[in-house]
């Protein structure tokens, strides 16, 4: 997109001045789809401008509620918005704000991490990260990787800030993750994947300046995306407001990076996260699909605590839950009450749950998918007896994640 040009374009029209860009499509924008996740700072930026611009659908995620302190750099939120959920309000901001009379916003108020489905990245043409933790960012990573969705993250700190862009193969963000990067995603979390139930959260100094300067790039690129222009895949670009300086670096791809797995073909099941464990690997035993002796694959997903044995009195203690549901002192002993230290958890004594099949015991076959922690519209592993993959999407539950984006499917 480059120059400008004239054309007949009505001032009654909202986009008028954009459609005079070079390149410009605004058709393409107004059928786009855009997954915004965080709605801090940056996201409130990010939202405003696609709203402003014509994005015709997007999805809004936060876990998060608003607080005084995010007043000053969020232009979506008002005084007596404290104490609501970011998502929601800013959903209902953008959809008043959106120039597009068509434009459909749903939102997301959970743990991205946990909670929300891998089958939701496929709806969406570019994926934007507005975040303050490494944790989710890695999530974000692995789940555009998976479905070969691009995304865009970003990130402020004090006057300065930074963007980088991600296709769907090539450099990815944990090419070059450091190791304080690393140990960053696993801060809330005890050795045993169990959250810990206090933990101490950095906030990070920064102004409204710098995200409105970091939002404009992120949709700039965003925009480009969309468009089928030249985006800056495989960049960073880097501001320092103090000094007025840019730079934009490569991001080399590291080719044995662990993060550049791949779904291969995905089969859409018309079934939800509600449905039962007998009833989703009845359906994925069928020749059709895995056949006899398929099982569930938790592996390199989540893991499901089964029980654990009390070092200090022997006794087993079942909890059957995924282990993101569990805070650290919940999983204590329940005939001696003893908790998460050295004694209980050592080697051998704590059973996780790896494959859910057909033969596994009843107890666990008449829980739920969400039981297990497998969330609305996720992509699930399924194992054969042959030990091959194949990969299911809970695709009835697209109305239930996006219920005014899925009616214009």
């Amino acid at each position: 997109m480059s120059g400008f040009k004239v054309i007949n374009n009505s001032e009654k029209d909202p986009f008028a001045r954009q459609r005079l860009v070079d390149g410009w499509d605004q058709e393409k924008l107004r059928d786009s789809r855009v997954l915004v996740i965080g709605a801090g700072a940056t996201g409130n930026e990010t939202l405003k401008n696609l709203a402003l611009l014509g994005i015709g659908n997007i999805l809004v995620c936060d876990m998060d509620d608003i607080s005084s302190s995010n007043l000053s750099r969020t232009v979506l939120f008002r005084k007596d918005d404290a104490g609501k959920q970011k998502a929601e309000t800013a959903a209902l901001r953008v959809k008043e704000m959106a120039l597009e009379d068509t434009c459909s916003v749903d939102y997301f108020d959970g743990d991205v991490v946990w909670e929300l489905g891998a089958g939701v990245y496929r709806y969406f043409d570019v994926v934007l990260g507005c975040l303050d933790n490494v944790e989710t960012r890695f999530a974000i990573n692995k789940a555009s990787r998976y479905v070969g969705k691009p995304w865009v993250d970003s990130g402020i700190f004090a006057l300065a800030g930074n963007i980088k862009v991600f296709a769907g193969s090539g450099a990815c963000y944990q090419c070059f993750a450091s190791e304080e990067q690393l140990s960053a995603a696993r801060q809330r979390y005890s050795c045993d994947d169990f959250k810990k139930r206090m933990f101490s959260e950095q906030k990070m100094p920064t102004v409204q300046i710098a995200s409105a300067i970091v939002s404009a790039l992120q949709v700039l690129e965003a925009i480009k995306i969309i468009m089928g222009s030249n985006a800056l895949y495989g960049k960073k670009i880097f501001f320092q407001g103090t000094t007025g300086e840019f730079e934009l670096i490569n991001m080399p791809e590291e080719e044995t990076c662990y993060a550049h797995a791949s779904y291969r073909e995905i089969t859409e099941l018309p079934l939800t996260n509600a449905v039962t464990l007998r009833e989703f690997l009845t359906l994925a035993s069928q020749p059709q699909h895995s056949g006899e002796g398929a099982a569930i694959d938790m592996r390199g997903d989540r893991s499901f605590l089964h029980s654990v044995r009390c070092s200090k009195c022997g006794e087993q203690t079942v909890f059957n839950k995924p282990s993101f549901r569990l805070y650290n002192d919940d999983v204590k002993c329940g005939q001696c009450q003893a908790t998460d230290d050295k004694n209980l958890f050592k080697q051998g004594n704590v059973k996780y749950v790896d494959e859910f099949g057909l033969t596994s015991d009843n107890t666990l076959l008449d829980m739920t998918l969400d039981d297990i922690g497998i969330p609305k519209l996720h992509i699930i592993a399924v194992r054969d007896k042959d030990g091959d993959h194949k990969y299911y999407e809970l695709s009835g539950d697209l109305e239930n994640v996006m219920p005014n984006i899925s009616r214009k499917m």
